[in-house]
């Protein structure tokens, strides 16, 4: 199974102060070893990075753990897909023809890297955020 992780995942996967964490991180471990491949976007680790050091936390996550989070736990463990300026291109195209705006752009990133890796699971907590994108099997579900 090759699966894209989307943020929402992945930052629920490395904090265990947030609900649906164990299911999260049974989830990045199961299709990260044995049979299964697990991805995530470059921009994945980036938006990882801003959303752990802001999040309102009792034990706040500082920028120095962010990014031994970010790389000890998630670079180094999925494979990790760079979208081109190409990429960028397309999916800015495809963002303005659907007439959709602001953040959603970051959704349509996750989506094209899931295209990219040939991905036949892509895990958010946000499906319903994805369900604008065509993607021809991809299955989009929470984990």
């Amino acid at each position: 199974m090759r699966t894209l992780f989307d943020t929402s995942v992945l930052v629920t996967a490395v904090v265990d102060q947030l609900g649906n964490h164990e299911a999260a991180f049974g989830a990045l471990h199961r299709y990260t070893s044995g049979k299964h491949q697990g991805f995530c976007s470059t921009h994945a680790l980036a938006e990882c990075y801003a959303t752990l050091t802001a999040l309102p936390l009792p034990t706040r996550v500082l920028p120095d753990e962010a990014r031994a989070l970010v790389q000890e736990s998630l670079a180094e463990r999925l494979a990790v897909i760079e979208l081109t300026v190409d990429d960028y291109q397309s999916v800015l195209r495809q963002v303005a023809k659907l007439g959709l705006a602001s953040g959603v752009i970051y959704d349509a990133l996750h989506a094209r890297c899931a295209q990219k890796a040939s991905a036949n699971r892509m895990l958010t907590y946000n499906v319903s955020d994805f369900e604008r994108f065509h993607l021809p099997g991809i299955v989009v579900m929470t984990p």
